[in-house]
């Protein structure tokens, strides 16, 4: 096993020295960005909730408000129920994850704009217990949504509800349409608010959010992503150093080399 985990662990770190041959390391230090953690539950969640009489696609986001040194978003969080019928038929595990702003920061998500959204997959969660997704970074600001959106099947129950949460569900809500329409929640068939329904409290969805005045990979500070950042996370990630693990899940693997490339690729916020 050492073995095995010793030729993996060269083998993600020749990718990042594909980028950085010929390139001597400078000084630089393991300084990251300023996080923040978006949550409206208390850790709890009893009961999940689901369509009882037909499919559908359904939709059920929490409405967060950008706190400073959070208009980053980084990660995702959802705590699932399951997707079985009452015949136990299971359906699709495929997730969409969605980050959406606010327009008029009204806390109404029926005009909500769609900045991003990432393709995952559906895990097995007791209540209360997380899976945590890295996303693209997205950059927000004011009142925003963070969304799941799911095809399920009728009497199948995916989303899962704190009913202790401080917010009695009026930061959260639910859609139900026949196909998904992130770009256009308003004209969603059914439409819900949490607040005001049978089932007041709050989803299950986290979010964690990184500071604009800097970015997670710009490992000297210095405001800009060059091949100095490259070599120390190269460095970091190859002495198994957590200084590296920009997906915050306790474990250096693909995942944080794909996100260090997709926020060099992007570039520093401004």
């Amino acid at each position: 096993m050492p073995l095995f985990a010793t030729r993996t662990q060269a083998k993600l770190s020749s990718q990042l020295r594909l980028i950085t041959a010929g390139i001597v390391l400078a000084g630089a230090s393991s300084a990251h960005a300023q996080q923040i953690d978006y949550i409206l539950d208390t850790g709890v969640g009893s009961f999940n909730i689901g369509p009882s009489q037909f499919d559908a696609n359904m939709t059920w986001l929490n409405t967060f408000e950008t706190q400073p040194g959070g208009e980053y978003i980084t990660n995702i969080s959802v705590s699932f129920g399951d997707i079985e019928d009452d015949n136990g038929i299971p359906g699709s595990d495929i997730v969409t994850l969605a980050i959406l702003a606010d327009p008029n920061n009204d806390h109404d998500p029926t005009d909500a704009i769609l900045l991003s959204t990432t393709t995952v997959q559906w895990v097995d969660t007791g209540f209360g217990e997380f899976v945590q997704y890295p996303i693209t970074p997205t950059q927000i600001e004011g009142v925003f949504f963070v969304a799941v959106v799911m095809d399920v099947l009728q009497r199948a129950n995916p989303a899962s509800m704190d009913p202790n949460s401080p917010s009695a569900g009026n930061e959260s809500w639910m859609f139900y349409n026949p196909k998904p329409n992130l770009e256009d929640l308003g004209s969603s068939p059914f439409i819900l608010h949490m607040g005001a329904s049978p089932f007041q409290g709050a989803w299950m969805i986290r979010a964690v959010g990184e500071s604009t005045a800097g970015c997670p990979i710009d490992y000297n500070d210095d405001g800009v992503l060059n091949f100095f950042d490259v070599s120390a996370f190269l460095n970091l990630f190859s002495a198994q150093d957590l200084a590296a693990d920009i997906t915050h899940d306790g474990i250096l693997n693909f995942f944080d080399i794909s996100l260090f490339l997709t926020i060099y690729s992007i570039g520093c916020p401004e």
